[in-house]
């Protein structure tokens, strides 16, 4: 198992450790431990989505803009290209 997934699982056992110690069964501490799980990825999604902002679109995003026939402006940002690329997706769905 790669390191860094064990220190999850080590990570999620002590958690489940002491979730244990404060609940009254343990179906309540694993339901808990799930949410703070989910949690935690979405923490961790929404500081991957913010390292976005200032950073250059990359190419595989201008060159499906233009594959969409979006006008791309000079100075594109990863951020922008995303929103560009998800609103000309689903305009073309409509």
């Amino acid at each position: 198992m790669k390191a860094s997934i064990q220190a999850k699982v080590d990570h999620y056992l002590e958690l489940l450790a002491q979730l244990k110690g404060k609940v009254s069964d343990e179906g309540s501490a694993v339901r808990i431990l799930g949410e703070i799980a989910k949690d935690e990825r979405m923490d961790q999604m929404r500081e991957e989505r913010e390292g976005m902002n200032g950073e250059p679109a990359t190419t595989k995003q201008l060159q499906y803009l233009k594959t969409l026939g979006v006008e791309i402006a000079p100075g594109l940002t990863k951020r922008q290209a995303s929103k560009l690329i998800d609103n000309a997706a689903m305009a073309q769905e409509e």
